[in-house]
């Protein structure tokens, strides 16, 4: 194999283990400072043939935008209903959706 080659594969190696790791370290931020606020789902969308929503949410006057794959109790949600979004209160840019739903009706 040639010096280049293998110099790709160690960086694509890398990029792999790299994407769990930032997802461990992400929702490890957010049970050290958590808080909780309301979002909006703002669109459902597939990527690489899998289904994902993305939504938006306020922290003190400001917007952050987050997504999250549609799976278990989200798949049954639909553009405009309203989650619960648990962030870290120090980096609310980090988001995750509360895993049920709260639809108002």
């Amino acid at each position: 194999m040639k010096k280049e080659n293998k110099i790709i594969s160690c960086f694509a190696l890398l990029a792999f283990l790299a994407i769990p790791i930032y997802h461990v370290w992400e929702n490890n931020e957010i049970t050290k400072n958590p808080s909780v606020t309301f979002g909006i789902i703002e669109d459902l969308y597939y990527a690489h043939y899998r289904p994902y929503f993305s939504y938006t949410y306020r922290v003190k006057g400001k917007e952050f935008k987050g997504s999250e794959k549609r799976t278990g109790a989200f798949n049954s949600i639909k553009s405009g209903d309203t989650i619960a979004v648990n962030y870290d209160i120090k980096h609310p840019e980090i988001s995750k959706p509360y895993i049920r739903c709260v639809r108002f009706e």
